[in-house]
């Protein structure tokens, strides 16, 4: 690539007029720098001014241009190709462009459609495949309409799947959908493993599956689900499953297996590190209770430990390993069970031998993520090695924040002497710096430091990423004027600089004067993977409104976090004809409190040409399915349903849309209720909206369900249930109701059932009604003991008492005047 680099530059390649000569010469210049085996991602090292240089081709992007910038053609942004690149040229620069790596999915995306308006037609597998690494830009629509036979054929193309698999979701799963819907037989083993996560539910259900087959594969968690039962059924070992596979874990799908046969598959997913889903915790211990010993507890997860409390059953020699082993419980774990974190701190300090505050590097490695329970004098006396193990904490309090920015200063110094290089050594702890202590950090030290650091956490902990840009934005400052009073934004500073951008600036007036329209123009994309706050948005929206009036819809996909700034009446201005320009859109931000905008953007998409939703769509549209209006959601089609691949959301729905959304995927997928825990899984999430006959129905497989489903049920079904029935629907999660007896939910049930019944499933606490008179004497049974902890008696309680001892008198003295 550089010598063909190289030889563009010598024979005058670019005809970009005035800019020739400069051009050529900057590329000859740099291009030694640069090697075909250089990733693209090292563009910034190997040419620190890569954007402005590449911007200078932007008034002119000709065949000659592309060919002459080659590999660093992917530093002009989507927004600069749209609007600058022609159809024609790129048609003709095709077999440059389909080998250049490193291409955006917005890249490559704009660069289809402009090939496809221009002609293009995709009628066979070669046509596809000459596309090269512009496939992930693919139309899913194009996608949609190749042959079965094409389809076919690109499965088996190694290279194509490699791309493929760093596409959009949207487009994996329009070529899934393809493979599922070819003719062949056993087409679901046709799907490349890769791509084996766009499989939908519903085709696990009923699919006869070649276990074989499918311990290649890799599954998302909920599709793991849904075929865990029967993986656990085949014939192979435990040891023998897949992680992706043996992912799908739950207690009622094991709910067969005999506790020996238990405790083996629960070492398996030890030693594979696969951790169990948190609901499935407190089921499983309870299944384990009096198998794990002291001897062979080191074979078990570690966070099943934590449920089951041996922290009190072993002797000296033991208990270093067990604390060492707790340790490694997940932090969001042990932050759910904070009540346990003193208990366990204690008996690690007896067991440690430790006396004081100050603990030693040994003991902080032995107690690896419980340290994130210590208090701020622990943190402040205890060894230096504390500030590397609080690194895998994701919260603090803010006592524990005050002290660990304390040793921070103790250890690294005055924040004023600190470089990128000591930011870096602070590692994950750099997110909870305070506004007052980045004030003090060298501007340059920041710079170097924030955007790569920003990028990194807004992936891996958003909550994290929003508090840190709140601290970097320091105070609100109210300016006036037209003058920019900060760094003019420039396209080597955004490319630099990224997250922190919405940082750097405390007024929208500041803002509007440092931001020149053309730079928003020809970098929308990034703009809008930006965080802004609100006020600011709408500085970038009134600029946009003025560019552009209403969007072109090709501009759309570029608004990400912007989008919100928009209203539902503007919205309906929008122009969304493709079902990737709508997903997009709805995945580009959260649109949580927005109900009205999203359901604005779906009546645009089905005010065209489409009259239903489809599979894609829907998919998208998860975490807001219940913003949909009534009259959308009737958009819903059994195919659509079918089409699923992760299971519908609907926990913050009102109680009649769960209902709805339930008996539409019920009715979908009832032909499979034979399929026992498969097809509980497929529902699970949606039983809020389940009927009391539907519910009975489930708790006839033992599904073991976890508190969380349980909670979410509908109240006035609940109610409806014998006991027996909440003992096969809830099994050995039974007694965790004693945990959350004041839930609306079980005192729905227990207002609703005698006191024999209430004690019968386990329940300390009052009843809703007596149990029924015995020869004309009604029987008073007294309910155990209630603690404070598990609630004290209401008085709708005392009231409902005295009622009941009046009634009983009364049946007294009518059975005494009669005699």
């Amino acid at each position: 690539m550089k010598k063909y680099l190289l030889q563009q530059s010598s024979t005058g390649g670019s005809a970009c007029p005035g800019n020739t000569t400069r051009s050529t010469d900057w590329l000859a210049k740099n291009l030694g720098k640069f090697s075909s085996d250089t990733p693209l991602s090292d563009l910034d090292t190997f040419f620190p001014n890569i954007t402005s240089e590449t911007e200078a081709f932007t008034d002119l992007l000709s065949e000659e241009t592309f060919q002459t910038l080659g590999a660093l053609v992917v530093g002009l942004t989507p927004s600069v190709i749209l609007s600058k690149a022609d159809g024609q040229m790129l048609n003709r620069t095709l077999p440059v462009l389909s080998t250049i790596k490193g291409w955006s999915t917005a890249q490559a995306s704009i660069i289809m459609k402009k090939l496809l308006q221009n002609g293009l037609q995709l009628t066979q597998a070669k046509d596809v495949l000459a596309l090269g690494t512009l496939v992930s830009g693919l139309p899913s629509s194009e996608v949609s309409q190749l042959s079965d036979d094409a389809i076919l054929q690109l499965t088996e193309d190694e290279n194509f799947i490699n791309i493929l698999q760093g596409a959009t979701e949207t487009l994996q799963h329009a070529f899934v959908q393809r493979v599922l819907q070819s003719n062949e037989e056993k087409v679901v083993s046709r799907v490349p493993a890769g791509l084996a996560s766009q499989i939908p539910l519903f085709q696990l259900l009923s699919y006869q599956m070649d276990i074989d087959e499918i311990n290649k594969m890799l599954w998302t968690p909920a599709q793991a689900q849904v075929l865990f039962q029967v993986v656990l059924k085949s014939s192979l070992k435990y040891s023998q499953l897949s992680s992706s596979l043996l992912q799908g874990f739950s207690c009622g799908a094991a709910n067969f297996l005999k506790q020996s046969q238990f405790a083996e598959l629960i070492r398996v997913l030890a030693s594979k590190h696969i951790r169990i889903d948190p609901s499935q915790l407190s089921c499983t211990a309870k299944r384990l209770i009096g198998f794990i010993t002291p001897s062979d507890f080191e074979e078990y997860p570690a966070d099943i430990l934590l449920y089951l409390g041996m922290e009190k059953d072993f002797g000296p020699d033991n208990c270093e390993k067990y604390f060492r082993k707790i340790g490694q419980v997940h932090f969001d774990i042990l932050k759910n069970e904070a009540s346990k974190w003193k208990t366990l701190i204690d008996e690690a300090e007896y067991c440690l031998g430790t006396s004081s505050d100050s603990l030693t590097k040994k003991n902080l490695q032995i107690l690896g993520n419980l340290s994130c329970a210590l208090n701020n004098s622990q943190i402040i006396k205890s060894d230096p090695y504390i500030l590397q193990v609080l690194q895998h904490c994701s919260s603090f309090t803010a006592s524990q924040v005050t002290a660990i920015q304390h040793r921070l200063e103790d250890i690294f110094g005055s924040p004023s002497t600190w470089t990128a290089s000591t930011l870096q050594g602070m590692g994950n702890l750099a997110s909870i710096l305070d506004s007052n202590i980045l004030q003090r950090i060298p501007e340059t030290s920041k710079t170097h430091f924030f955007p790569n650091f920003l990028s990194w956490l807004k992936i891996h902990n958003k909550e994290q990423f929003m508090n840190s840009l709140k601290q970097l934005r320091g105070p609100q400052r109210n300016k006036k004027g037209t003058a920019c009073h900060g760094k003019l934004l420039t396209a080597d500073r955004i490319r630099k600089e990224r997250d922190m951008i919405p940082a750097s600036y405390t007024s929208s007036s500041d803002l509007e004067a440092c931001l020149p329209d053309s730079i928003l123009n020809n970098h929308l994309d990034l703009f809008g993977s930006m965080e802004f706050e609100d006020p600011l948005l709408q500085v970038l929206k009134m600029k946009l409104d003025k560019m552009f009036g209403v969007f072109p819809e090709d501009y759309l996909p570029l608004l990400g976090h912007i989008a919100k700034a928009y209203q539902p009446e503007e919205m309906a201005r929008w122009n969304i004809t493709a079902s990737d320009t709508l997903v997009t859109l709805l995945r580009g931000t959260s649109w949580l409190n927005h109900d009205a905008k999203v359901n604005a953007m779906v009546h645009q998409y089905l005010k065209g040409n489409h009259t239903q939703l489809g599979g894609t769509i829907l998919t998208a549209l998860d975490p807001h399915i219940c913003a949909l209006e009534d009259h959308l959601l009737q958009h819903l089609r059994p195919e659509d349903i079918r089409e699923l691949r992760t299971p519908l959301d609907i926990s913050q729905c009102s109680q009649r849309k769960k209902s709805l959304i339930y008996q539409q995927v019920k009715a979908t997928v009832q032909e499979h209720q034979n399929t026992g825990n498969a097809y509980y899984q497929m529902l699970k999430s949606l039983l809020g909206g389940a009927p009391a006959k539907d519910l009975i129905c489930y708790a006839a497989d033992s599904p073991v369900m976890d508190m969380d489903t349980f909670t979410d049920l509908n109240p006035e079904e609940v109610k409806k249930l014998s006991p027996q029935t909440m003992k096969e629907l809830l099994g050995i999660n039974l007694s965790e109701l004693n945990t959350i007896v004041e839930h609306p939910t079980v005192q729905a049930w227990v207002k609703a059932h005698t006191q024999s019944e209430v004690e019968a499933i386990g329940l300390k606490v009052m009843a809703g009604h007596p149990d029924p008179p015995s020869d004309g004497i009604s029987v008073l049974t007294s309910a155990p003991p209630i603690s404070r902890a598990e609630g004290a008696l209401t008085k709708e309680n005392k009231l409902q008492i005295s009622y009941t001892i009046l009634l009983a008198l009364g049946g007294v003295m009518i059975s005494l005047e009669a005699y």
